[in-house]
């Protein structure tokens, strides 16, 4: 039996949901970044 991991996925399962985590919070962050400038160049004071 393969060494599981406190969640029970194999380390390479583990592997895998932590890249895709990564992929999809670095988009989810370049998101938020982009509108959070277009908002301050519309409205500086906001």
């Amino acid at each position: 039996m393969a060494e599981n991991s406190l969640s029970g996925l194999t380390v390479e399962e583990a592997v895998a949901v932590h890249n895709q985590f990564k992929t999809t919070f670095s988009a989810f962050l370049a998101i938020a970044a982009v509108a959070h400038v277009l908002v301050w160049i519309w409205k500086p004071w906001f």
